[in-house]
């Protein structure tokens, strides 16, 4: 039984630990397409792709959340700001899948495509189940105790079984989540000649311990496949958009002329 009492004292340790491993840098290592031509007749307009604005609400940039539900990472966190990471994979799906020529100065662009960054972050909501394991962790030391020495016993033998129970993987539902309003705008005229809301979601089971804070991995797991959910969306319409706008003036110069 003296084991047994050194047990939450340990189970309390360990927890500190992991909120201590807690300090991290989040990298948002984006996918590539894989090399070649998406669109095989793709337009020739050329696009300068403007720095996304950051209008995000206060829990996706804070990182919020501790017990039930929790948002992550905090932009402190990020390796690279969000509006340079969302910039980043929409200048890399452009360039892989060729939908436009790519510009770095506006003044050569035919269109300027500008970002609105709503929503960009990795959420954990714990299950009931995830609670449970620790209850009945603690209730069964507690039981034990409670039989072999005194009730006084059983309850801090409960304690740190209820400790050690926060260790034990439980159900979660994590997801990434990524949402951008964006606006492509004709550079002489400015025109909008397109906007939507392109949202992107991916969402997984996770089994994990109730103390355990895997911001960092869950993050570089969900984010960009959230991401890439969302430019798949920008990019397929931006490439309609700029077909038919272009498909007027091919057609104007292939009609006949009059009286011929």
């Amino acid at each position: 039984m003296a084991r047994l009492r050194l047990l939450a004292p340990l189970a309390l340790g360990a927890v500190g630990l992991l909120a201590a491993c807690n300090n991290y840098r989040v990298s948002v290592l984006y996918p590539s397409e894989g090399g070649g031509n998406i669109f095989v007749e793709r337009p020739q307009a050329a696009i300068y792709v403007a720095e996304p604005v950051d209008v995000r609400p206060s829990a996706d940039r804070e990182g919020r959340g501790m017990i039930v539900t929790l948002h992550f990472p905090s932009d402190d966190k990020l390796d690279v700001p969000a509006t340079g990471i969302v910039r980043r994979a929409l200048l890399q799906d452009l360039a892989t899948t060729k939908v436009a020529k790519l510009v770095s100065n506006p003044e050569l662009a035919d269109y300027v495509l500008d970002t609105q960054l709503l929503r960009m972050t990795t959420t954990q909501r714990r299950r009931g189940g995830a609670f449970a394991i620790p209850l009945m962790a603690g209730v069964a030391l507690g039981t034990l105790g409670t039989l072999d020495v005194s009730a006084e016993h059983g309850f801090k033998l409960g304690i740190a079984g209820a400790v050690l129970g926060t260790l034990i993987p439980g159900p979660n539902l994590v997801g990434g989540l990524v949402e951008m309003h964006l606006e492509l705008k004709d550079r002489v005229t400015g025109e909008v000649v397109w906007e939507s809301v392109c949202t992107g979601s991916y969402e997984k089971s996770k089994s994990l311990g109730l103390s355990a804070r895997e911001d960092k991995k869950l993050a570089e797991e969900f984010l960009p496949r959230a991401l890439k959910k969302a430019n798949a969306c920008a990019i397929g319409q931006i490439y309609q958009v700029l077909q038919q706008r272009a498909q007027p003036a091919a057609g104007a110069t292939s009609q006949p002329a009059a009286g011929s």
